[in-house]
């Protein structure tokens, strides 16, 4: 009764729907960055110690979370960039869950889950080269030595996919070590030692995640 006599119905059914609002915008935060944080673990635990097994097995170069800037607005982001002995690897992650279908030309490609739910994505395959080609470009690097990889974990279905060539993949996780030494077995020549060092140099200085103050690993 004191309630009703210090607010009023009206007063109080007000304060009650601001609390439910209150709730509703808390409980929305907390799936936000619960789903951040699930990205962050599964992108940990999928992604980031295969590239960097490979890296400090073959005594590779490695920096991870790379970011260029390329005009005033536009940057280009690179997940792990591995430096092998013949070519650098432009390695982005995805995390599909289901089976993923499409063709090299197709803008768009279909991702179907476990309820047979279908939904379309970008291309990772097209966003990959156009990627290489932005790459060169800032670079001055020829395309040829850049081999563009799109890392899936064991999650993704991609049997049915036939979209690779000899500078573009869509590979699983177990399948990635394979690829690199078949990959760095091709017959061409080698990189200069003190040649690919600068470009590696190179990267890390042009890298904006280094200059924002976080520093990403980087194994030789």
């Amino acid at each position: 009764m004191m309630i009703f006599a210090v607010f009023g119905i009206k007063e109080y059914v007000l304060l009650a729907l601001a609390l439910v609002l209150v709730l509703f915008a808390i409980f929305s935060v907390f799936l936000f960055f619960r789903k951040k944080i699930l990205q962050r673990f599964a992108l940990l635990r999928y992604f980031y110690p295969v590239v960097r097994k490979t890296a400090v097995y073959y005594d590779y170069y490695l920096i991870n979370k790379l970011e260029i800037q390329l005009g005033t607005n536009d940057s280009l982001f690179v997940d792990h960039m591995l430096f092998g002995n013949k070519y650098i690897y432009v390695i982005n992650d995805y995390l599909f869950k289901g089976v993923l279908t499409g063709n090299r030309q197709d803008s768009k490609w279909i991702l179907k889950d476990k309820k047979g739910q279908e939904i379309m994505v970008d291309s990772p395959l097209l966003k990959n080269k156009l990627l290489v080609e932005k790459l060169s470009l800032r670079t001055s690097i020829d395309h040829e030595k850049f081999i563009a990889i799109t890392l899936v974990s064991k999650d993704t279905k991609i049997t049915d996919l036939d979209v690779n060539d000899s500078s573009n993949f869509v590979i699983d996780t177990r399948d990635f070590m394979k690829l690199i030494l078949k990959i760095e077995g091709r017959d061409i020549s080698p990189f200069i030692p003190d040649d690919l060092l600068q470009r590696v140099h190179e990267f890390d200085r042009l890298n904006l995640r280094k200059k924002r103050g976080q520093k990403w690993r980087k194994n030789r």
